[in-house]
């Protein structure tokens, strides 16, 4: 009868494992830490299937691009008369090669003119109370663990400033979006971390404000084209769950005997992940099951 094979548990040394994550690398470090451990330890890549859509793997990053291209032109007051026709000519660009492709023409570009009106509308409207628009900005705050120096990393997408210098950071989604359950959860860290480092005064340009809104935009050119999902209410609370939790996995982790387990919890696993098939998880998943 043919064993099973086990979970995989490695325990690299201390000095092998990162100093450096970046916000949006926490969440698979709380999800499944086997995963970080074979992209940031074992420097293991995904290759792209040989059939891959050209626009599939890169849409988000163009319409992330078309979107900053915008609002880095104008990053205060009224956006221009014609800033929908900008936005398309900044989609358009950001596009670039993969317009040729027929998936990309036909199905996603339709979609990124649903998410550029609905993204003028919203913009032109929120504008009426924002004093200044930062956009992908690098930020960095540096914690302390068992075994030395931590930097944690962030490049926020937006971080407004109100006249009152209130501040909001958000997230643009082109994908699925994080619910309020699973961030009240600390399942999705990323958006109070970012809060976190701004707090800290770690995003250059930025001074010390009051948090007014954590929010995603999500945007996915669908029916609605864009939904925003914002907390207002516990701030304060969450970034320093948000805080706690890292310092924790900090330390967890700067023990040597800590393993790097793969789904550690099968209820809060990644939704996406690279690394499963080398975790063989459909082998001994099923035997857990059982």
């Amino acid at each position: 009868v043919p064993d099973p094979v086990s979970p995989p548990a490695p325990r690299p040394p201390v000095s092998a494992r990162p100093r450096q994550l970046s916000a949006t690398r926490i969440e698979t470090w709380i999800r499944d830490p086997y995963a970080l451990y074979a992209s940031r330890i074992l420097s293991l890549k995904a290759l792209d299937p040989i059939d891959a859509d050209p626009g599939a793997a890169d849409r988000g990053n163009f319409i992330h691009k078309a979107l900053d291209d915008l609002v880095s032109d104008y990053p205060s007051g009224d956006l221009p008369g014609d800033a929908l026709d900008r936005l398309l000519e900044y989609g358009r660009s950001a596009f670039g090669v993969t317009m040729a492709h027929p998936t990309v023409w036909a199905f996603w570009w339709p979609r990124f003119e649903r998410i550029a009106h609905w993204f003028i509308e919203h913009e032109n409207q929120r504008r009426r109370s924002i004093g200044r628009i930062a956009t992908e900005c690098m930020g960095e705050m540096t914690l302390q663990g068992p075994a030395g120096a931590f930097k944690l990393t962030a490049k926020a997408d937006r971080i407004e400033r109100s006249g009152d210098g209130r501040y909001a950071v958000i997230d643009y989604k082109t994908g699925g979006a994080p619910s309020r359950k699973q961030l009240q959860a600390g399942l999705a860290p990323q958006l109070p971390l970012e809060a976190l480092i701004l707090a800290a005064g770690g995003f250059p340009g930025l001074p010390a404000g009051e948090l007014d809104t954590l929010a995603y935009w999500r945007l996915t050119g669908g029916n609605p084209a864009g939904l925003v999902i914002e907390t207002t209410e516990g701030l304060d609370a969450l970034i320093e769950s948000a805080r706690t939790g890292l310092e924790d996995l900090i330390a967890t982790f700067d023990d040597p005997d800590t393993p790097y387990l793969a789904q550690p919890d099968a209820g809060r696993a990644l939704d996406y992940n690279d690394y499963a098939h080398l975790a063989r998880v459909r082998e001994w998943a099923t035997r857990e099951e059982g």
